[in-house]
C-alpha cells in the first residue's frame, strides 16, 4: 500500500480511539505511527543504504521495532501518563499488518531469520513520486484524508467547552508537544544506531 493508504488508516484508527478516549491526540500519534515504517525505511534502504540493501520494508516494518515502541509506551504511560508511544506502535502495526509482512518473514522477524534480500530499483525516488501521483486510489485516499479531518474538526469543535481554557487541554497540549519530540528523537536515535553502528557491524560479521 502507498503512503496516503496508509495515513487513512492511521487516522481511522486515531478517531475511533479518540471517540471512545476523548484525546485527540491519538488521532496525531496514530497517524504518526501508521505512515513512520515507510517515513524512515525508505529513504534508510533506499538513499543511506542504496549499495548494500536497496529495499524499503526493512527494520521499521519488523517486529522487533514495534515491540521497542510498545515497551517503550508502557513506560511512558507508567511515568508521564502519556499514551503517545502506545498510539504510534499501534499505528506501527497497522501499517505491518497492511503491508502483509508476514508474507516476508525474513523482513518482519528481522533479524531470526537472518539477513536481508537486497533489491535493486531503478530510479526508485522518481518512480515513487510518479506512482502516488498518477494512482487513483491514492487521489480517492486523499479525499478520504481530507473528509476524516474535517469530521475530527467538528467533533472536537462540539466537544470543546464554550468556558476559559480547560487546564486538563492544556495538559494535553504539552503531552502531544513533548510527546512528538519525544518520538522524533527515538526514531532519530535509533535510526543513527543502524546506519553508523548496527549495519556496520553486520557487514563485518558477514
Amino acid at each position: 500500500m502507498l503512503f496516503l493508504g496508509h495515513l487513512v488508516i492511521g487516522l481511522i484508527a486515531g478517531f475511533i480511539l479518540y471517540e471512545i478516549y476523548h484525546d485527540q491526540n491519538a488521532i496525531i500519534f496514530c497517524a504518526v505511527g501508521s505512515v513512520l515504517p515507510d517515513i524512515v525505511d525508505k529513504p534508510l534502504g533506499h538513499i543511506f543504504l542504496n549499495s548494500v540493501l536497496d529495499n524499503g520494508k526493512i527494520y521499521f516494518h519488523s517486529l522487533i521495532i514495534f515491540i521497542l515502541f510498545f515497551i517503550t509506551g508502557i513506560l511512558v504511560w507508567r511515568y508521564y501518563r502519556s499514551n503517545s508511544f502506545l498510539f504510534v506502535a499501534l499505528g506501527i502495526i497497522l501499517h505491518q499488518c497492511v503491508d502483509l509482512m508476514w508474507n516476508r518473514p525474513v523482513n518482519w522477524y528481522y533479524p531470526f531469520l537472518g539477513p536481508y534480500q537486497v533489491e535493486v530499483h531503478q530510479n526508485y525516488v522518481a518512480q515513487v513520486i510518479l506512482t502516488e501521483l498518477t494512482s487513483p486510489t491514492e487521489w480517492i485516499f486523499f479525499i478520504a484524508i481530507m473528509v476524516i479531518v474535517l469530521a475530527a474538526g467538528i467533533s472536537m469543535h462540539k466537544k470543546r467547552p464554550a468556558v476559559l481554557p480547560d487546564p486538563l487541554q492544556e495538559q494535553r497540549q504539552h503531552q502531544l508537544y513533548s510527546g512528538l519530540l519525544g518520538i522524533a528523537l527515538f526514531v532519530l536515535l535509533l535510526s543513527i544506531a543502524i546506519i553508523y553502528l548496527w549495519q556496520p557491524y553486520q557487514a563485518m560479521v558477514l
